[in-house]
């Protein structure tokens, strides 16, 4: 990993954990409930994955609810690893809510004392960074996986971002997640993820089957089922501009 990424190595487990393949999450100390809510949607989605050996991204870890949740159910398999990637800063709605600081300055810690009561604690590598830089840094390096949760920035051009190069790592039938599908936490559209997460799902279709649950859409990677196809009228070979089409932006004039 480049040095400019700080990667921590796994943490040993806590003496104190529950038995193979709980569900028990009390021990856990999590501020807030987002990933509880749509808890039995991965139960029942990720049902198929149980006990196979499998690669793990996530792309957003905050205080690790859904990480321990991962190493607690996805883990199993002797060979399987996880990397999970994070600030522990948070993001931009972070920074704009003064009424609700969301514990940041604890942030960090409080996901390293969750994690280390994991089981498989040991199998979870963390780099901090932004997941533009790390994502970058790892599709360099040329890692493979087969499930991939996108839950960083919250900012529609760095989901874009985000989902992009995650696509270029995923293993064909992979599944990759996308948290906030519905989430609109800005006035302004083009900052919301639905933005990023729509325009990617058209740009990706011939690779991806998709899913809606109430809150996320969970896409799997398939072979090319749309072949591409040459345009064969002249006439038809550039957009026609709708009408009182108009591009956004504020001046047509540089600045100086």
């Amino acid at each position: 990993m480049p040095s400019n990424l700080s990667l921590r190595s796994p943490v040993q487990p806590s003496p104190l954990l529950p038995e193979p393949g709980s569900q028990e999450r009390s021990r856990y100390t999590f501020q807030h409930p987002w990933f509880e809510l749509i808890r039995s949607d991965w139960e029942e989605l990720t049902s198929s994955l149980r006990g196979q050996k499998l690669r793990i991204l996530e792309v957003g870890s905050f205080e690790g609810a859904s990480t321990t949740w991962i190493l607690d159910n996805l883990m199993s398999h002797p060979e399987s690893t996880m990397t999970a990637i994070d600030t522990f800063a948070g993001g931009m709605e972070h920074q704009v809510n003064p009424t609700n600081d969301y514990g940041l300055a604890s942030l960090e810690n409080r996901f390293w004392s969750n994690v280390s009561k994991c089981e498989h604690v040991q199998k979870l590598h963390v780099i901090k960074a932004a997941s533009d830089d790390a994502l970058m840094a790892l599709r360099r390096e040329g890692p493979r996986f087969d499930f991939i949760y996108i839950d960083a920035s919250h900012v529609a051009l760095d989901v874009l971002h985000d989902a992009v190069l995650c696509w270029r790592m995923l293993e064909v039938r992979g599944t990759m997640v996308f948290d906030d599908f519905m989430w609109k936490g800005y006035n302004e559209d083009c900052y919301n993820p639905r933005v990023a997460i729509l325009s990617f799902l058209q740009c990706a279709a011939p690779e991806l089957q998709a899913k809606e649950t109430e809150s996320q859409l969970w896409v799997t990677k398939v072979p090319n089922h749309i072949p591409a196809t040459k345009n064969q009228d002249p006439d038809l070979y550039y957009w026609d501009k709708p009408e009182n089409f108009s591009l956004p932006v504020i001046s047509s004039k540089m600045s100086d």
